[in-house]
């Protein structure tokens, strides 16, 4: 029995409030058994056109963007079809270097909470590793690479704190990435590539964890990207913005990169309190096909990674 899908995608690049670039892809793809026969005509040129209005009806964002004349604004806008239409649009933005994915209904508190974050001088990296506080849902993503891509790559779960939940949320269902459970959800970059089961959102969840801030510590407000060795299960955060925080005292922190095992992530989290905060997003990247990831964690504690 032959699968079909179908996908329109319109990709824009903003420059301080100026468009410098617009592309529109579409296509289609027959998959019958391991053989996937794609093209980027359509059998039905109607379902072209209900793909390609509904990626243009997503553009009204584009008079927000225009007002943001301090940033490099990336919006790709898709709409699939696999039974039913559904659009999504993800939004890179981007202000010193620095990026936050986020979608419209929270580009504007997201651009101006990047554009504070950016607002302090660094100062010099402490000589020794720290307890860490993962703030702002930052956490989302550590627990993203240690357990999630574990998940995708089934391999088997850790001892986790007992107070501790992580799933992957999807119109599919959910799956307890503690426990190892693949994603439920099949998805694909384009029409052209391999659909895979991969997160769609990543919710982390504490119930009754301990929590004590540690005198001196390094909160973590964004992190610039991370990555999951599958070979040694080793997982690598860059962070884009932190504090160095001693007798409450904050005082910014250079980029740097933290480098550990799962195992040792696992053991390292002392600590959460809170309500899942959302994280503004992540792009997550696997077999070349790059994905955005909606990600939500409550405040979390773990002792120094190296």
């Amino acid at each position: 029995m032959s699968e079909f899908f179908a996908m329109a995608s319109r990709d824009e690049l903003w420059s301080r409030g100026a468009l410098v670039e617009t592309r529109l892809t579409h296509g289609q793809a027959h998959q019958s058994g391991t053989e996937i026969i794609a093209s980027d005509s359509f059998d039905d040129r109607g379902l072209r056109e209900e793909l390609r209005r509904a990626c243009d009806a997503a553009g009204a964002i584009s008079r927000d963007i225009a007002r943001l004349t301090d940033a490099r604004i990336r919006m790709v806008t898709t709409a699939t079809y696999g039974g039913s239409v559904s659009v999504q649009t993800t939004i890179v933005v981007t202000i010193a270097d620095v990026s936050v994915v986020t979608t419209p209904e929270n580009l504007i508190s997201d651009h101006a909470a990047l554009a504070r974050l950016l607002a302090s001088t660094a100062a010099r990296h402490p000589d020794r590793p720290l307890p860490i506080v993962w703030r702002n849902g930052s956490g989302a993503v550590l627990l993203h690479e240690a357990a999630g891509h574990a998940a995708e790559h089934q391999h088997p779960p850790l001892s986790w704190p007992r107070w501790l939940r992580a799933r992957d949320e999807s119109a599919a269902g959910f799956a307890d990435l503690l426990a190892g459970e693949l994603p439920r959800a099949v998805r694909r970059e384009s029409f052209r590539d391999v659909p895979l089961p991969r997160m769609t959102s990543v919710k982390v969840e504490q119930n009754g964890a301990p929590f004590e801030l540690p005198t001196r510590r390094i909160e973590i407000h964004l992190v610039s990207g991370g990555a999951y060795e599958p070979l040694t299960e080793s997982v690598t955060i860059r962070v884009a913005i932190a504090d160095l925080v001693q007798n409450d005292r904050p005082k910014r922190l250079s980029p740097f990169t933290i480098r550990a095992s799962r195992r040792e992530i696992a053991r390292a989290l002392i600590g959460a309190e809170g309500r899942p905060q959302r994280y503004p997003g992540v792009i997550c990247s696997r077999e070349g096909q790059e994905l955005f990831v909606a990600s939500h964690a409550p405040l979390l504690v773990t002792a120094e990674l190296a």
